[in-house]
């Protein structure tokens, strides 16, 4: 995958992750997490993606989990 393919990729998987947890669907919101969360921690974070390092959360509230997915979506 390019790396912009990568990034989009946790992006989507953040914002699946976060609206399965507002489902109720903690196993798949789980499996999604870790997923968004592996890629994550492979991938160099470049300028534009270093000014957003602060607000990208793999645990915690559903909205700001699908804020992270967001602002990576609007970064690639």
């Amino acid at each position: 995958m390019t790396r912009q393919q990568v990034w989009q990729t946790i992006a989507l998987d953040l914002k699946r992750a976060a609206n399965y947890l507002e489902a109720g669907s903690n196993n798949k919101a789980d499996y999604y997490l870790a997923e968004a969360k592996g890629l994550y921690e492979k991938q160099k974070a470049d300028e534009t993606m270093k000014k957003i390092e602060g607000f990208i959360k793999f645990e915690g509230n559903p909205e700001d989990i699908l804020l992270s997915g967001s602002l990576i979506s609007a970064r690639v």
